[in-house]
């Protein structure tokens, strides 16, 4: 299966195209601001560096959200376009999913958490057991709130990186900084299972997912 990744949630500017399992083609431009500009011209790049063309696709993979506001819906905006004009189905895949994807060779608990507004951040907690398993809801909670509770390691996957440095004084491993950068391949991956399972949802339904209706929450215990 000839799969189109599209991210554009965070700073970075990320395709990848992908053939079953098997990447073929990564790029990421992690700078502001730069992907109504950038991201049509990527991916017609990726095409022709690996000799396809757009008619050769299967199916398209977008990061949905939270994030951006005006990536997601530059990201989005050109996903359904696509798909409508291929003719092709569509999936989307949690943002914070995929920030946890890249925690894979963690035997705990992981917490993926993205900045938002302020001091605000969007943030789920997972598990591997074979696969991803996702342990909470979806949330927005204040800084000083996150990590509140937790008496284990859990390995916090943060995007920025620099949001590590404020939680290190709690009981918390901090991830890398290369696990920090948003990785379309990770997104492929979740993609491709929901393209496995006909997980597809129609291009006139498609949103951001945006946590913009939810209320940030007070002394979150993670671990159960």
């Amino acid at each position: 299966m000839k799969l189109l990744t599209i991210d554009t949630a965070t700073e970075v500017c990320g395709v990848a195209l992908t053939e079953n399992r098997r990447l073929l083609f990564d790029c990421r431009l992690n700078k502001k601001n730069i992907h109504n500009e950038k991201l049509i011209s990527i991916i017609q790049k990726a095409v022709d560096d690996v000799e396809w063309k757009l008619s050769d696709l299967n199916g398209i993979v977008v990061s949905i959200g939270p994030g951006s506001f005006t990536g997601l819906r530059i990201g989005v905006s050109v996903s359904k376009g696509l798909s409508f004009s291929l003719g092709i189905p569509i999936v989307g895949v949690n943002t914070l999913d995929a920030f946890a994807q890249a925690g894979s060779f963690w035997p705990g608990r992981i917490c993926a958490i993205i900045k938002a507004r302020e001091n605000e951040l969007y943030t789920a907690a997972y598990q591997f057991e074979n696969k991803l398993n996702r342990l909470s809801d979806y949330e927005i909670i204040t800084m000083e709130d996150f990590g509140v509770g937790i008496t284990e390691e859990i390995l916090v996957i943060a995007s920025p990186h620099s949001l590590g440095a404020i939680f290190q004084d709690k009981s918390l491993i901090v991830a890398p900084e290369e696990l920090t950068v948003s990785n379309p391949y990770n997104i492929a991956v979740l993609g491709l299972d929901k393209f496995e399972n006909k997980d597809f949802i129609s291009p006139e339904d498609i949103e951001p997912f945006y946590l913009k209706d939810f209320q940030p929450k007070k002394k979150k215990n993670y671990v159960g």
